[in-house]
């Protein structure tokens, strides 16, 4: 019989340990950080961590659902679907969003959840100069982004950037937007990126990207001059929402992360 707790992050080595169970890499930095601004669950088969998922709330609007995974040992049991099932529950949020992998949307699909684009990963090191629209962050912009943030996502996600901020490698902002990174294992993950338009999210992409980097995109111009500069795409996956979004979400060009929405 398996039992239902909260994370805490005594848990990440077991995060970890069942994350490669699943041939998923050792993201340490981002299970602490996503166990900050969220809540985990996991289900415990005895001792041994057997199944995860963490909710991250935006205020009462929005929640994001992520690293739902469920080890090879205890696959088609309905791990998957009773933890979702319960951290939806606890958010009571109008919205939730995740991104799902084709062996993943059926089941999301029964929860509820539509596609509303495809996203691809894009993966390499760009080969475009940076472009130099941006400028490093001063502490005078925070409060500006975070409501930039909130306009173009639809959700207050201050609490989030409270530690993100901290969090990110780097934040530039520019005229029309801004764009950050984080340090995932070996690569530079690019996210999120706002912009006013194509050539200012291609050119904050240039200013943030810094040797072998990621960033998701599903614009098809965009997705383009990402291939055809180095950075093609590896994998896709389907942006899934149960609700409305809201937001001027056509600015929103690449997300902070995909467990974050």
């Amino acid at each position: 019989m398996t039992v239902l707790r909260t994370l805490t992050p005594d848990d990440v080595p077991a995060c970890l340990a069942l994350a490669a169970d699943r041939d998923w890499p050792p993201e340490e930095a981002k299970w602490r950080f996503l166990l900050r601004v969220g809540t985990g669950f996991g289900l415990f088969d005895g001792p041994r961590l057997v199944a995860t998922t963490i909710i991250t709330r935006f205020g009462d609007e929005h929640a994001a659902v992520s690293m739902v995974l469920v080890a090879s040992s205890h696959g088609r049991r309905g791990l998957g679907r009773r933890l979702v099932e319960h951290a939806l529950e606890q958010a009571g949020t109008p919205v939730a969003s995740l991104y799902a992998t084709r062996f993943g949307k059926p089941l999301y699909e029964r929860l509820g959840f539509r596609s509303v684009g495809v996203v691809g990963g894009h993966f390499g090191t760009l080969d475009v100069p940076a472009a130099g629209v941006s400028r490093s962050l001063a502490d005078a912009d925070r409060e500006e982004v975070v409501q930039l943030d909130a306009a173009v996502f639809g959700a207050d996600r201050s609490a989030m950037w409270e530690r993100y901020f901290d969090f990110a490698r780097e934040v530039r902002v520019s005229p029309g937007g801004f764009a950050a990174s984080w340090r995932n294992t070996n690569r530079l993950m690019l996210g999120p990126i706002v912009a006013g338009s194509l050539a200012e999210a291609k050119a904050l992409v240039s200013d943030v990207a810094d040797g072998p980097s990621r960033v998701d995109a599903s614009d098809p111009e965009l997705r383009a001059w990402l291939t055809g500069h180095g950075m093609p795409a590896r994998f896709e996956v389907d942006l899934m929402v149960r609700g409305e979004f809201s937001g001027a979400r056509d600015r929103l060009w690449a997300p902070l992360m995909q467990a974050l929405g």
